[in-house]
Parts: C-alpha cells; sequence; structure tokens
C-alpha cells in the first residue's frame, strides 16, 4: 500500500510529491557502506569543548545516476531511485557534487519507513560548485529519488561524493538525545521576553557532519535582502573541509513544552551559504545564506551592540547537544576576559549563569545584553549540570567589529557598509515595517530543504482545489 510522506514542497509542486512506493522499493539498488570504513571514521571523532560536536562520520562513495534504477512514473515523467544504507545508523544526509537538475527536476530524500522526506531540491539550491548538501534522515536506510521530464533524462546529472553516518541521536524522538537536564527549554517562562531573539536561533549542521548553534543578524540598512548569519569561528564554516555551502540551518527546532520530551521538529531548513568574513581573536564567522528565509518559518534578525560596554544582564540562546533550543539566563555583569579556544586566545565576554548553562553543540550561539542587543557568539566554557557554577566565555562582537582591516576579517564592513557610524541596531522583523523602509513580509522564498507538518501541508492541497473549484 502506498503512503503519502511529509514534505515541503513548493506549492506548484505538490501534485508531483514522492510516494513511498512499497511495492516497487526492493526493486531498486541499495549500495551499503562497509561497516569497517564507518569504524575507522568512528575512532577517529575527538569530541573536546570548545569545538563543533561531531554527530556523523563521512564515508566516501562515487555513486551516480547509473548506479540506481529509473522508471516512468506516467507517460512524461521519469523516476530515479537509489537506496542507501549503513546498518546501526541514527541519521543519514548527503553530499552530492557535479549537480545538475534541469527545470523540470525535483531531487528528495527520505528514509525508508515515511516518516521524514528532505526536499525538493531543484536547481536553485545547488551551490556555484555544483554541490548541495542535504538535510538528515533518520534511522540506517534512506531513499534518493529524483522526478524529471522523460525529455530532459539526458541533461540530468549528480554524483553522491560521500554518505554521512549519524551515530549520535540528534533528530527528532530520539529521546536519549536530550540535553542535561538543567538545561531550559525556550518555550518555558525564562523565555517569555525574548520571543523574537529566539527566533533569529538556528540550530547548524556543517558538512554532514558537525553541530553548531547561530543566528540571523540585522545590517545597518535592513534591507533583509542580506541574510547575514553569524556563528564561532571556532564552529570552522568555511574551511577547505567544511565549506560554507556545506552548511544546512534548521529553524524553529524547539520543544512544544517547558520541560518536556524532546519533541521538536527539524522540518523547517534550508541548505547552502556563502563565506563572508572571519576572526580568530574574537571567534565569529559571518554567512550570508544563499535564499532569504520563506515566511512561514518567521525568523528574525537579531539587533546588535558593538559599543564595547559590558552587558550587566540577559540571555544565551543555544542548541546544547544539538538538540531543541535552550535558554540560559545570567543577572550579573559579564567581564571581559581572554580566553583559548582551540589554541587561540579569544577576546571574550565571561558569563556566569543564574539559570541554565551550555554544552558542545551550544557554541556559536549568541549572548543578549539587558537591551536585547547581540553582544557576543559562544567560544566555550566549562559551565555544564554537574558545573552549573562554571564559566562560559563570548567571543566579543565589539572587538570582532573591526578586528582586521581587510572585510574579510571584521563585521562592520558588512553590516555597516556606508560607515554610519552605529554602535547599536535594533532587531527587525520581517513581517513588521521600519518607518521609511516599509515592510519585507513579502521579500521571502519557499525553498527546498525540510519538511512541512501535515497541517500545513493539507492546508495547501486545500487551497489549491479551491482555487480549481
Amino acid at each position: 500500500m502506498k503512503r503519502l510522506l511529509f514534505l515541503l514542497a513548493l506549492p506548484f509542486a505538490l501534485e508531483a510529491a514522492p510516494v513511498l512506493d512499497a511495492k516497487t522499493l526492493p526493486l531498486v539498488p541499495r549500495y551499503e557502506l562497509a561497516a569497517a570504513q564507518v569504524l575507522k571514521a568512528q575512532q577517529a571523532v575527538n569530541d573536546k569543548r570548545g569545538q563543533p560536536l561531531q554527530f556523523a562520520v563521512g564515508v566516501p562513495t562515487d555513486l551516480q545516476l547509473t548506479e540506481g534504477r529509473w522508471d516512468d512514473m506516467d507517460a512524461n515523467t521519469a523516476r530515479w531511485r537509489l537506496r542507501l544504507s549503513s546498518a546501526d545508523a541514527l541519521s543519514l544526509n548527503l553530499q552530492l557534487a557535479d549537480v545538475k537538475l534541469p527545470p523540470s527536476a525535483q531531487l528528495w530524500l527520505y528514509d525508508t519507513g515515511g516518516r521524514v522526506v528532505q526536499g525538493p531540491y531543484t536547481q536553485k539550491n545547488i551551490s556555484k560548485d555544483g554541490r548541495l548538501w542535504t538535510a538528515a534522515t533518520p534511522g540506517a536506510e534512506s531513499v534518493l529519488e529524483l522526478h524529471l521530464a522523460r525529455s530532459e533524462v539526458s541533461a540530468a546529472k549528480l554524483r553522491i561524493l560521500e554518505v554521512n553516518h549519524g551515530f549520535r541521536p540528534v533528530l527528532p524522538a530520539m529521546t536519549s538525545g536530550k540535553s542535561g537536564s538543567c538545561n531550559i527549554d525556550v518555550v518555558c517562562p525564562e523565555g517569555d521576553g525574548w520571543r523574537d531573539e529566539i527566533r533569529s536561533v538556528a540550530r547548524i549542521t556543517i558538512n554532514g557532519q558537525l553541530l553548531c548553534t547561530g543566528q540571523l543578524i540585522n545590517n545597518v540598512r535592513q534591507d533583509l535582502t542580506t541574510p547575514y548569519f553569524i556563528t564561532a569561528d571556532h564552529c570552522q564554516v568555511g574551511e577547505s573541509a567544511t565549506p560554507a555551502d556545506s552548511v544546512v540551518f534548521y529553524w524553529n527546532y524547539l520543544t512544544s513544552a517547558c520541560g518536556g520530551t524532546p519533541d521538536g521538529g527539524l522540518g523547517q531548513n534550508q541548505s547552502g551559504s556563502t563565506f563572508i568574513a572571519d576572526d580568530s581573536r574574537s571567534d565569529f564567522t559571518l554567512v550570508q545564506l544563499s535564499q532569504i528565509p520563506p515566511p512561514e518559518f518567521k525568523v528574525y534578525y537579531a539587533g546588535w551592540n558593538v559599543g564595547g560596554s559590558a552587558p550587566q544582564s540577559g540571555v544565551s540562546i543555544h542548541h546544547p547537544a544539538g538538540n531543541e533550543k535552550r535558554i540560559s539566563v545570567y543577572d550579573s555583569p559579564a567581564t571581559a576576559s581572554d580566553v583559548v579556544v582551540s589554541g587561540v586566545p579569544v577576546q571574550a565576554w565571561q558569563v556566569r549563569w543564574a539559570r541554565g548553562v551550555t554544552e558542545q553543540g551550544s557554541s556559536g550561539g549568541g549572548l543578549w545584553d539587558q537591551n536585547h542587543q547581540l553582544v557576543g557568539v559562544l567560544s566555550g566554557g566549562d559551565s555544564s549540570c554537574e558545573n552549573p557554577g562554571g564559566s562560559d566565555y563570548y567571543g566579543r562582537l565589539n572587538v570582532a567589529w573591526t578586528a582586521n582591516p581587510t572585510p574579510d576579517g571584521q563585521l562592520k564592513a558588512h553590516l555597516d557598509p556606508d560607515n554610519s557610524g552605529k554602535t547599536t541596531l535594533a532587531g527587525r522583523d520581517p513581517t513588521v515595517a521600519v518607518p521609511g523602509m516599509g515592510s519585507d513580509s513579502g521579500s521571502g522564498v519557499l525553498l527546498g530543504g525540510g519538511a512541512l507538518d501535515l497541517f500545513a501541508l493539507l492546508t495547501l492541497l486545500v487551497f489549491r482545489r479551491a482555487r480549481r473549484a
């Protein structure tokens, strides 16, 4: 029996949604990762505070369209599928290269249990170098599926360059993966005064293997056409092995209840970014998202303060252990302090928490002051549920502002390109007009790489049928 899968789909593509074809799936070729390769990769994992959390290991492959199975969905539409398997994997995601998708082509990755579909990915989601990193699907086996017009089959091309085997429970419903019990869900009362800032924060994966946190950040022009995103330099975004186009951004990943089970959804995601700037001394990396987050994600662009005055109180918002979004609260002034991260001295704000802590995976999460302005990004520290009185250190934005004379080593050239001289800026809700600028609520575009919940999917289907009536 065929079963419709949940997916994030462009409205015009709903009728082309992939269907779990249980009858013919056994006929689809299956590629299995060698257990010895996975084990060798896992043995090289080195967990260390002040480093991005590694949740998966990569196994090189070189699989092309010749490896899978082609069939016809109808007289005009061709379908290609390939099963990918890795014993005991908790999740799978892919690195694709040499991707060329003709205008009609749509690509999906989904688990064989039909729980999660990631896509559709189209040529708009492919980097200028022909690369794509997919979002993750749960379990030890996934299906890569391509739909396109039969007349365009010869124009399609892709290579599966690497399959990432997830060995940590970082997807929803993996209850053993919840971060320390002293962490505070953002839906708890502690988050009530910070709802806008919470919407700016995303969990990110880098190269399909590493986890960090970061946030959208406003710029002085407030035009929202340049979606800048800031995280920690030690998260390695933009390095040769972890390029910026490998980043997948997961929005609104949070629990439904305060102190509840880890039931957040990772369907609201998007793939790809471009490196803009970084600096190791202030431990920041700035990237630009490949596409503006769609309106239904309801994101927020964080404001900032680069004046250098010590924050008196505030919060940090982050994804400890890569799990649902948490909030930590401080009610005493931070102090300027230096800390060594990965052998590099970082000029940081030292913070002690009144409530909550941070963990690996929280790296890059923002520090907000009493005025709801971003003043730093998490570099490291020793706070934990076992050591709640420990200190955490946040690379200082006032240092990052003009850290280096060249644009690729500072924030100012990008967040204040007109040299206005501003040292503080309020956050920006894309749906709310700024005097003299108007509302940009319609500027978002819906993009591949996610999964709508069932309600949203049915709503869109009903809307389409109503339009035809």
